[in-house]
């Protein structure tokens, strides 16, 4: 709970870290540039928090840190060990079955079935503390991710939010528009001859 609690204690601080950089910069991100063809934001699927967090992270050394720990992270390669390892045993444990029930002595059958019954459990035993360990490290990863995803969130709502502040469409072109739009619905209906 401490590390959760020093964690959004470091997005906000970050958060309003970026917040006075904005302000004091007033410069705007390039994701809300119009663009024509962007091939960027087509690999990245058009996903604007993604892009806007991305320019944040370039100008700053925190976050560029941030990201970078977050990548070399590779709780793949560590689990790949146990599952790689598991997979090995439990492979052998299907082969024994199979050979089991290819012996015709039904004495012999049972004493294998018995054995190798043993051994399974033997194996699930010992695998047990390595097995509650893969789990928590997904469970980190899966939490991490959480935490990732807010931390962009709360670091570019001060973007978008200013965006919309600063680009809001004044209303006279659409007030125009209608306005235009029922002279014309008048026009046509008097056009109508009576039927």
């Amino acid at each position: 709970m401490l590390k959760k609690i020093a964690f959004l204690s470091l997005i906000v601080l970050i958060s309003c870290k970026k917040n006075e950089t904005v302000h004091r910069n007033n410069e705007e991100p390039k994701a809300f540039e119009e663009k024509t063809i962007d091939l960027g934001r087509l690999k990245s699927g058009n996903d604007l928090i993604e892009d806007l967090f991305q320019e944040l992270v370039d100008k700053s050394p925190e976050l560029k840190n941030l990201e970078n720990e977050l990548k070399e992270l590779k709780t793949r390669d560590t689990n790949d060990i146990f599952y790689n390892y598991d997979e090995k045993s439990e492979d052998y444990y299907a082969s024994a079955s199979r050979h089991i029930n290819s012996i015709q002595d039904s004495v012999m059958k049972q004493k294998m079935l018995n054995l190798i019954t043993k051994s399974e459990e033997k194996y699930t035993t010992q695998k047990s503390d390595l097995e509650n360990l893969t789990k928590t490290i997904n469970q980190k990863k899966m939490e991490i991710k959480d935490y990732h995803n807010t931390l962009k969130i709360v670091l570019t709502i001060p973007l978008i939010e200013q965006y919309q502040k600063q680009h809001l469409p004044n209303k006279a072109p659409f007030e125009k528009l209608i306005e235009k739009e029922n002279q014309l619905l008048q026009k046509t209906k008097n056009s109508i001859p009576k039927y």
